[in-house]
């Protein structure tokens, strides 16, 4: 078979239940020149044999299985199968647009572009039409992979993937490799997608604690590799831009810390850690109200003492 034009990517654990709203909002649009790819987790429940069903119904529809390792390690083997001309990540619990496929691959027509953006949830975006760098300067760039729609061969000429045995934060750090490498980049204020909040067994939406603290781990590590990434690349005009993201997040994390049930030895070892990998304290966001919690929190003695009393003394 030759190239085909579209990949859809799908990682899926235990979401048996959602899974089919994923897969019929896809296979109800399918045209010739897309493929879906499904790679189960690792799941304990039905998703593996769900998603063997609708690979039965439908030829360009194929399933893998793999051991859990975290949605890093099964992104990177969706990447390894795919052999579209372009990737599109979607997440299954999620669902995408009515008739969006069709418009996507009418944009990849006209445009011919490295990446497509789009909207979400009737989100809107401005438009634009430019290379990665521009992109970065005027600070379009989010984490959001799903609404991105990327030529593989960037992806495999510069070996860019994601971070293994990572449940979170591994798409934005992928996304901030991806942006400087692009030539032209097409946003357009199209929805092609809804994000769902309803997976209960989601690490972003679960309360277990152990899904908490795997969080944080996963976005402290995120956090310190981006790091990493502007200090090999710091000649380049964009980590200027970079570096404000980084401090934001690095914001981000400390104040998720209040809402969390992590203790303050946890607390403490991760600031360590930060400081270690040289994030910690943490510049300039350019954004007023992360910079203005900054001016209180990159003192550690400060933000404990916060801490404690917004927990009322109970850690």
């Amino acid at each position: 078979m030759g190239t085909l034009k579209l990949s859809i990517l799908i990682p899926a654990y235990n979401v048996e239940m959602l899974l089919p709203r994923c897969l019929d909002s896809i296979v109800s649009q399918l045209v010739d020149g897309v493929e879906v790819i499904i790679v189960d987790d690792g799941s304990t429940d039905r998703t593996l044999a769900v998603a063997k069903g609708y690979a039965e119904r439908f030829c360009n529809l194929v399933v893998y299985s793999k051991d859990n390792e975290g949605v890093g390690a099964a992104r990177n083997m969706l990447l390894d199968h795919a052999r579209g001309e372009y990737i599109w990540f979607v997440d299954s619990d999620d669902y995408i647009e009515d008739g969006c496929i069709k418009l996507i691959q009418n944009e990849l027509d006209n445009y011919l572009p490295d990446m497509l953006v789009f909207a979400y949830n009737n989100h809107r975006i401005v438009a634009f039409n430019g290379n990665g760098e521009q992109f970065i300067n005027r600070n379009l760039m989010d984490g959001y992979l799903w609404t991105k729609v990327i030529k593989r061969r960037i992806i495999d000429a510069f070996s860019i993937r994601f971070t293994p045995h990572q449940y979170s934060q591994e798409d934005w750090l992928f996304l901030m490799q991806v942006y400087p490498r692009l030539n032209y980049i097409v946003q357009k204020d199209f929805c092609g997608y809804y994000y769902c909040h309803d997976n209960e067994n989601s690490i972003m939406h679960g309360i277990h604690i152990e899904n908490t603290k795997r969080m944080v781990i996963d976005s402290r590590d995120s956090i310190c590799a981006f790091k990493k990434m502007i200090h090999q690349n710091w000649a380049e005009p964009y980590c200027k831009i970079y570096s404000e993201w980084l401090n934001y997040s690095v914001a981000g994390f400390l104040y998720s810390l209040f809402r969390i049930d992590y203790s303050i030895d946890e607390i403490k070892r991760d600031i360590y850690i930060l400081n270690k990998c040289g994030v910690y304290p943490a510049g300039k966001s350019n954004r007023m109200k992360a910079d203005l919690f900054l001016m209180v929190a990159n003192c550690e003695k400060i933000l404990i003492i916060l801490l404690k009393i917004y927990r009322g003394f109970k850690i």
